[in-house]
């Protein structure tokens, strides 16, 4: 089975990975790479090959107002310009079975997760031995077995293939934050504090991943010790990760000045990513809201904005403590939401991702819903876009309605799969039968 599973997963990669460049190499390309729902100031490729001609001049990218991308990957594709196409392919492929192995490791450490749930209640809390047998069977028949389903979704889900088409640059990120998950997972720190710094480095908003991957860390190094819970190698670890993230970020800032010999570019990615200057229509909640707002309202609401992508890091983190893996998933749906400039790749990431706890559909309840926003906003996405500012038969309240679809999608389903893991969990240390209290079927709420 699990080879067959194999086979079948290779070929929808090479299926996948032809779609791309039948596409990258078609008329429709410049479709794709007009498309405000894949492409944002940030990530557009436009604006890459603007600063790449400003380059070849020998004049600063920073110098206006029309470059907003990172300095080294500017310089990537400055010096491998002519394979710039294929690159997006590459990297992208190189994401894909990164993100297969690292569903791999999450589904089998949520399925151990359960075994020592088991240990903890019998052997800490005083469970009866009947309970054991009980609640194995239980866990048991809550297990599945993994299809890859995760990579399939990636590789054919239209946002993925429409972001390596229109060459959007979020794709980069995407991979950063992918390689800082896995290589956490694994217990490199070394890697992992890199993967948060070069997403850092490039969108900001992933620094909230420094949150698992800390927790990973100390989990890694508690495993190590013989599962000896030691405060000192706790603090270790987490003083590593956190030390090894400032110097990979301050290195990769300090290269950038060192090869421009400016901080222009501070203003130009971190300025324009937390003061919104560009008001251009995205797939976002930022543009419209403050476009209809007061100017002297603007600081105060754009801190709030801001502070809702870094917020709820926090509370997140207290609650899935113990399951690093699944609050990286929920954080970074968090940030494909929250974030200023947002496109379909970043959703297309926090997807393949939250499928990797597939296990927990059962428990949903409004899968049927949100499948239906999120086609909406598909579809009439680029059909409101085209009748606003083509046609003129319509206005911006009707592009932003469909924004609006889509970033309500995006929360139900977050907040959806959050409700399914904790009712699982549940269902893990209670059972997945319902107790008989005065003779009828107890009903479980959860508020």
């Amino acid at each position: 089975m699990a080879a067959y599973s194999a086979a079948n997963c290779c070929l929808v990669f090479l299926a996948s990975t032809a779609v791309r460049l039948i596409f990258m190499y078609s008329p429709a390309r410049e479709w794709f790479r007009d498309r405000i729902e894949l492409s944002t100031p940030l990530t557009d490729w436009k604006r890459v090959e603007e600063g790449l001609s400003l380059l070849s001049h020998g004049v600063s990218p920073y110098s206006g107002d029309v470059v907003h991308e990172s300095p080294l990957v500017l310089l990537l594709f400055h010096a491998v310009r002519s394979l710039s196409g294929n690159i997006f392919v590459v990297v992208q492929a190189f994401k894909e079975w990164t993100l297969c192995f690292e569903a791999m490791e999450m589904y089998l450490e949520d399925q151990n997760k359960g075994i020592y749930l088991c240990v903890e209640l019998v052997f800490e809390r005083g469970m009866p031995t009947p309970w054991l047998d009980a609640y194995l069977q239980d866990h048991l028949s809550l297990r599945l077995m993994p299809e890859y389903l995760d990579l399939v979704v990636y590789l054919l889900s239209p946002y993925a293939i429409g972001s390596c088409v229109a060459q959007s640059t979020v794709i980069f990120t995407n991979f950063s934050i992918v390689l800082s998950i896995y290589t956490a997972m694994r217990g490199n720190a070394a890697l992992a504090s890199f993967g948060v710094a070069m997403a850092t480095y490039q969108s900001l908003y992933p620094m909230v991943l420094l949150s698992p991957g800390l927790l990973y860390i100390m989990m890694y190094f508690i495993c190590v010790s013989l599962l000896l819970v030691q405060a000192k190698l706790k603090w270790q670890g987490c003083m590593k990760i956190v030390l090894l993230f400032i110097l990979w970020l301050g290195g990769l800032l300090s290269l950038s000045y060192q090869l421009f010999n400016s901080l222009d570019f501070m203003k130009a990615t971190y300025g324009f990513i937390l003061s919104v200057p560009d008001l251009t229509p995205n797939i976002g909640l930022f543009w419209y809201f403050f476009t209809e707002m007061f100017e002297h309202f603007r600081p105060f609401f754009l801190w709030v904005f801001q502070l809702n992508a870094f917020f709820y890091c926090l509370p997140l983190t207290i609650k899935l403590r113990q399951n690093p893996g699944f609050l990286a998933c929920m954080l970074v749906s968090v940030i494909a939401i929250m974030k200023s400039y947002p496109a379909f790749g970043d959703a297309g990431l926090s997807m393949a991702l939250l499928v990797i706890w597939k296990h927990t559909f059962p428990y949903m309840r409004n899968a049927f819903l949100i499948t239906c926003l999120l086609l909406f906003a598909t579809f009439l996405a680029p059909i409101f876009w085209y009748l606003w500012i083509y046609a003129g038969s319509a206005n911006a309240n009707f592009f932003f309605a469909i924004t609006l679809v889509y970033s309500t999608a995006q929360i139900l389903l977050s907040s959806d799969v959050l409700f399914a893991y904790l009712r699982r969990e549940y269902d893990l240390v209670s059972g997945i039968y319902p107790k008989v209290m005065d003779g009828e079927p107890a009903n479980v709420v959860f508020n």
